[in-house]
């Protein structure tokens, strides 16, 4: 999406596919573009924004937690416990870990990089990373831990369909700016995502909630 026209007569969504402009219109639209991505300024309204909408979006805060999934050949860990706690001398460095093999019996381990060391960790190769994870582990389980047989690795900073994971409320932001991040563009633009539900923001049922509302409101638009 790129540009979004909207007035009372209607709405009028550009997307660029393939280098070409994509031109949709309709009468009511469900905005659910996350938070990272309006901070952006990536998407062009028309009329603009009006001033407590971009102040909501200017001033709440969009973080960043990635997930590092690794696979090993078998679990050398202890199996009767779902969450694992490691304290680094270097705070925050691979605290929180959850372990798969409680659960499904599966040798994996997930293990979490969060706000400002995630993004630290941004300009790292994957090798890098996993190199990092391995010395943890090595700390916690001794030497004789193996290399995994695969992992998978979420950069949610640089997404271009996120720009982060989840939204909070930064210094000087409150609930009230998510109520204005809520509220509809001349009954034609309605608002959704967690970034907007201010009881349960960051969390997957706080978007659906929200879809479900602006649902409601468009139906009685």
């Amino acid at each position: 999406m790129t540009d979004v026209v909207y007035s009372d007569n209607g709405v009028q969504i550009k997307t660029s596919h393939q280098g070409a402009t994509v031109v949709h219109e309709a009468d009511l639209l469900v905005m659910t573009l996350p938070l990272g991505v309006l901070k952006r300024n990536q998407v062009t309204f028309s009329p603009p924004l009006p001033p407590s909408k971009t102040k909501a979006i200017q001033v709440l805060g969009m973080g960043l937690l990635n997930k590092h999934f690794l696979r090993f050949d078998h679990v050398f860990w202890p199996k009767d416990f779902d969450w694992h706690e490691y304290l680094s001398k270097d705070k925050g460095r691979w605290s929180e870990w959850v372990s798969f093999a409680k659960v499904k019996d599966t040798p994996v381990l997930l293990v979490f990089s969060a706000a400002k060391r995630a993004r630290e960790m941004a300009s790292w190769s994957d090798e890098k990373i996993v190199a990092d994870i391995m010395n943890a582990l090595r700390d916690m389980f001794g030497a004789h831990v193996p290399e995994p047989v695969a992992y998978q690795i979420t950069r949610w900073a640089s997404d271009p369909f996120a720009y982060g994971s989840y939204s909070f409320n930064a210094v000087n932001s409150s609930n009230q700016d998510r109520a204005e991040l809520l509220t509809p563009l001349r009954g034609r633009v309605f608002w959704a995502g967690e970034a907007t539900h201010a009881d349960y923001p960051g969390t997957v049922h706080g978007a659906y909630l929200s879809g479900v509302r602006a649902a409601k409101m468009l139906m009685g638009a």
